[in-house]
């Protein structure tokens, strides 16, 4: 029997002892015919809060938990659940929609990742009924949260600390739980329409949920339907990202430091500039004729099209104002993508016995999205005289007697527009499924066994993606001599390879083969000239797709010891559990891509990956334990102490153990003071162990040559690198000179690493709850968080491995992925680029949640009935957010960084008329300013930009709703997000508030239940 058998059996034995005894135990208790009844009613009274399944009757628990229900997300006029929890403190810096909508992360495009505490999308757990969902991100266990459907939403919770005791790992910053309608009865429905005021966005939305009991309330069987259509926001939407009118924060021309000179401080070293453009490549392409690359600031001598270069007015680097390169307007990606989703769910509770309930749930969800990116560019593209295309002017320019390089060629620098955009057209399906049996037996004892089932199938079409090696044979055109047509030189000469234009050699040919039928068509790239039919012979649509498979099995039984003791202040309340969990996935690149990476190259602009596929799984046992100390006496209403403990077996990472402990003290009913401790661990993912190694090169500067030897600044690190180097080399390399000549990279593996071991994370919260008894209605509670990340994994380039295997004590984690040629002349000799867990994260802060409902009348404010007023706040001040490398590397602290920002706050308003037909709601979102700049950087250099631009503008965003109550089922709402129309700061196109805009909708919702 192997590891996972052996485990299965374990958890199977243990599931079915388990439920021998919750069967027996109605038998048992005849004796008292009071007790079928008695457990009921205790199951109806008691509620389990995220962060326990321990059940108690109310939410004292010593997490602190932040509780959204399903009132705040309608008057919100939400229908992506990220954009609207976004605006909780706690997961401010989450992934919404337009954060994959650029051309590095378009991959991910659709997806919407929760982020708890900055700590990043894989340190967040989501729950569904407190239940794992099936991850959205292949090779993560991230949850797309566009798979829970936002009817079914009862409440929302979010808790900090503890997680990982309870629920397992990935939960090392918290947990959001999203907690769904169970055993519903009714009927309800929710359309809504909405559109932006500056277009694009639209939104349609329509959901249904019924549900009906049958049997005598035996049974229950809920339904659910749901569609959210979302239009895209296009480049043209917005009057700040059109073309030609886009800002964009530049070197000052005017200022000489720009160029190498002094600073003068009276001259703003950074401006603002629209009409921004690159120094070197054009949509019509930009030449190089001179040896000596020419006059202009890249070398540029012509256009394409044949026209002198003319050179805008330089800003340092890379960028001018004006001219003839190409706007940096035109890579401005889709502001927004296309997001359009489906759902369906079932779920039926089904009372077996008095005692035993079988329930289980159906969902499958349908997500498809289109994003829009950028085109292809190139530089030094080689092209021979023999070239038809080429422009007399620049022919009769170009250097025959060897060309810039030594061949009788000219280059272009160009951006490929009529290639067309790149982007990407994704779908995915996820399925989920659970079945189970709960139930209660003796007094105060409950017991719940089920099996979760998840599968994600992802299907993502990269279109316009360019092949490199047909590319390089369309743009390598001549004269056929027999017809005085333009072809392609390798119709006429198959063996005519244009290496110039081809990474490697042995890619020529890889996408086709080169001879008179291959098909080619050749491409003019002077001017904006590629024809259709070239366009659609060089690109190609590339299909890669994704499975991810996630398998739970969860038996538990909690209780209290009432049925055979109670210490002076009560009862024991206590949890025991198991829990199997098997997860896999399997990322399939496009076929195209798997050749390329076969070869060791990436033959594709778009830079996709091979294949990954890996498997864990886990078998985990838990127990959760509450213990009232002391009740009712002087200065303690009641003290408790909770605690919880889960040992994990893991198939990659072995034995690992978290745990829990906390404490309630309530003074009186005024005040109530709470606090926990916690160790919790995340275990790699299965990108990060399982990514396929595959050949990469990289050149190195070797810290043992006698150049670098006194490279580092602390002469401690100094020393260290040369005993490190001697030790290796088996000689003194200062005192022998050591310095090999190479001029080559050197080749490498990168990928994941399955010595991965766990991140380990001690968290604590400290807090206060105010409920006085002269303000009726009010909660004010006061929390501190503190959590501690080590050995969080990291993964590094080759430099910093080579570099960090020589400057840190031994052993370490670096020198097993650095090897030598010690038998030759000692050089390096390769390189292995994976992860370590070396990175630390610190970040700390305070929580602040304010609830108040305020009747006038009832407390003597107005003589007549002006209705009710319930008010919320939600606050936090960040205290830390510090990474660090590596042990020894600088402290990077991110507290006022964009998406970290120090103070954040939400509000909220509801008025409800006195006969409840009138709600009228006032939202306000709001975080302050951020960091554009370091503070270091400004306090060295306050000319760095005008004063005004240090920072970020705040966030500062205000919604209203209207609600008509016309009758008890039926009800009509309108509303604006973003009332004053806050757009993206100066110089952004998505920050602090996203490109949307000032946004109208209106809505009609029916309940019946």
């Amino acid at each position: 029997m192997n590891f996972s058998d052996t485990k299965k059996s374990l958890l199977a034995t243990s599931i079915l002892a388990g439920l021998s005894a919750m069967m027996l135990a109605p038998a048992a208790a005849q004796d008292d015919e009071d007790s079928s009844q008695q457990a009921e009613d205790a199951q109806s009274d008691v509620i389990v809060v995220t962060g326990s399944r321990i059940r108690r009757p109310d939410y004292d628990f010593s997490n602190p938990v932040t509780s959204i229900d399903e009132g705040t997300i309608e008057r919100s006029g939400a229908t992506n659940m990220t954009d609207f929890v976004q605006e909780v403190p706690a997961l401010v810096s989450s992934i919404d929609s337009e954060d994959y909508a650029n051309t590095a992360d378009q991959a991910g495009v659709g997806l919407n990742l929760l982020d708890l505490r900055n700590l990043g999308t894989n340190r967040t757990l989501v729950l569904v009924d407190g239940r794992r969902h099936v991850g959205s991100e292949p090779g993560t266990a991230a949850v797309d949260i566009n798979t829970i459907p936002v009817g079914l939403i009862e409440r929302i919770e979010v808790l900090t600390g503890g997680a990982s005791a309870v629920y397992g790992a990935d939960g090392v910053t918290g947990v959001v739980n999203f907690i769904l309608k169970d055993n519903y009865e009714g009927f309800s429905a929710r359309a809504q329409t909405g559109t932006s005021q500056q277009g694009g966005g639209d939104n349609t939305f329509i959901s249904m949920v019924g549900g009906k009991n049958f049997m005598d309330g035996r049974l229950n069987i809920t339904g659910a339907l749901e569609m959210s259509q979302t239009n895209s926001v296009d480049q043209s939407d917005r009057r700040y990202s059109q073309f030609g009118r886009r800002e964009i924060l530049i070197s000052n021309p005017d200022e000489p430091s720009t160029f190498g000179g002094a600073n003068d401080p009276d001259i703003l070293d950074n401006i603002f500039a629209t009409g921004v453009t690159y120094i070197d490549t054009s949509p019509v392409g930009g030449v190089y004729t001179d040896p000596d690359f020419g006059d202009s600031l890249a070398g540029n001598d012509f256009t394409g099209n044949g026209d002198p270069w003319q050179d805008g007015v330089s800003a340092g680097g890379f960028l001018a104002v004006g001219g003839d390169g190409s706007l940096l307007d035109g890579f401005v990606d889709q502001l927004l993508p296309e997001l359009d989703r489906y759902t369906a769910y079932g779920s039926f509770d089904y009372e077996l016995t008095p005692s035993m309930n079988l329930f289980g749930d159906l969902k499958y969800v349908n997500t498809t999205t289109q994003f829009i990116a950028q085109p292809t560019f190139d530089y030094f593209l080689e092209v021979p005289f023999d070239n038809p295309f080429i422009p007399d002017p620049i022919l009769a320019d170009a250097m025959p007697t060897g060309g810039p390089f030594g061949a009788d060629t000219v280059y272009v620098a160009r951006d490929n527009f009529d290639l067309g955009n790149t982007g990407r057209d994704i779908e995915r399906e996820t399925w989920r499924s659970v079945i189970g049996l709960d139930g209660a037996f003796w007094d105060n004892w409950f017991y719940e066994a089920s099996y979760t089932y998840g599968q994600t199938k992802e299907t993502s079409e990269y279109f316009n993606d360019r092949q490199a090696d047909r590319f390089a044979a369309a743009i390598d055109a001549v004269r056929d001599p027999s017809t005085g047509e333009i072809v392609c030189r390798s119709d006429l000469d198959p063996t005519a390879i244009p290496s110039g234009n081809l990474d490697d050699d042995s890619l020529w040919g890889t996408t086709f083969t080169p001879g008179a039928n291959s098909g080619c068509v050749p491409a003019d790239i002077f001017g904006a000239d590629i024809s259709a039919e070239a366009a659609a012979w060089i690109n190609t649509t590339t299909v890669s797709d994704a499975t991810i498979e996630q398998q739970v099995w969860n038996a538990f039984v909690t209780g209290d010891s009432s049925r055979w003791f109670e210490l002076p202040a009560g009862p024991v309340g206590v949890v025991f559990g198991v829990e199997y969990r098997e997860e896999s996935a399997a990322n399939n690149a496009a076929p195209i891509e798997e050749e390329s990476a076969a070869l060791g190259y990436d033959i594709t602009w778009s830079g996709q990956g091979t294949d990954t596929v890996g498997e864990f799984d886990v078998f985990e046992y838990f127990a959760e334990v509450d213990i009232p100390l002391v009740r009712d006496v002087r200065f303690i209403q009641e003290l408790r102490l909770d605690a919880a403990y889960r040992g994990s077996d893991y198939s990659t990472t072995g034995r690992s153990e978290t745990w829990k402990v906390g404490g309630i003290w309530q003074v009186n009913d005024f005040i109530r003071f709470r606090g926990t401790t916690a160790q919790a661990v995340r275990a790699p993912n299965i990108n990060e162990l399982f990514l396929p190694q595959s050949q990469t090169f990289s050149l190195l500067a070797d810290p043992c040559t006698v150049v670098n030897l006194d490279e580092p600044e602390d002469p401690e690190v100094e020393a260290l690198r040369l005993q490190n180097c001697t030790a290796d080399l088996g000689f003194d390399p200062e005192a022998t000179g050591f310095n090999p000549n190479v001029s080559s990279a050197i080749e490498g593996r990168v990928g994941g690493n399955p010595d991965l071991d766990v991140e380990t994370a001690m968290t604590d919260t400290y807090g206060f709850v105010l409920q006085p008894s002269f303000i009726e209605n009010l909660t004010i509670s006061l929390d501190y968080y503190d959590i501690e990340l080590e050995d969080a994994i990291q993964f590094f380039d080759a430099q910093t491995i080579v570099d960090k295997c020589y400057d840190l004590p031994r052993p370490n984690q670096f020198c097993p992925l650095v090897t030598r040629d010690t038998a030759g002349d000692g050089r390096l000799s390769g390189f292995q680029q994976f992860a370590v867990n070396v990175a630390s994260y610190t970040t700390s802060g305070y929580d602040l949640s304010v609830r108040y409902s305020l009747d006038p009348q009832e407390v003597g404010l107005t003589e007549r009935n002006i209705g009710q007023f319930d008010f919320g706040l939600i606050g936090n001040k960040l205290n830390d957010l510090t990474f660090v490398e590596l042990e020894d590397a600088p402290t990077d602290q991110q507290v006022g960084d964009a998406g970290a920002p120090e103070y954040q706050a939400t509000f909220d308003l509801l008025w409800t008329s006195p006969d409840d037909v009138v709600q009228l709601n006032y939202g306000y979102s709001w975080f302050d300013e951020t960091q554009r700049f370091e503070p270091g950087n400004i306090e060295d250099n306050p000319d760095i930009v005008d004063s005004e631009y240090y920072n970020w503008s705040a966030r500062s965003v205000h919604d209203v709703q209207a609600r008509f109550n016309l009758s008890d089922q039926f009800s009509v709402y309108g509303g604006v997000n973003n009332l004053l129309d806050q757009e993206p700061d100066r110089g952004s196109l998505n920050y602090p508030v996203n490109p949307l805009g000032r946004f109208y909708y209106l809505g009609v919702q029916i309940n019946t239940n």
